[in-house]
């Protein structure tokens, strides 16, 4: 991968995809905290101890890899 912007454009891509996928879980979760109810759910369901675990963990996920993208990219001169 000589080419900066296909290299910008793939680790880029990659650091987008962890933080969309962590920003929208923690808005998710930070609704269901302050609501009781998650989006998409029916009203009054709650949300099972091992759902809770696994979207915290999909929160840990796309930080990281927002993070390993970011690093990626500065250490490449990108950004």
């Amino acid at each position: 991968m000589s080419d900066p912007s296909w290299s910008f454009l793939l680790v880029g891509s990659f650091a987008a995809v962890g933080a969309a996928m962590a920003l929208g879980t923690l808005a998710a979760l930070l609704r269901y905290r302050r609501t009781g109810e998650f989006p998409g759910a029916t009203p009054g369901e709650e949300l099972p101890r091992g759902r809770l675990i696994a979207l915290w963990t999909r929160v840990g996920v796309g930080a990281v890899l927002t993070a390993i993208g970011v690093v990626a990219l500065q250490r490449q001169g990108l950004i």
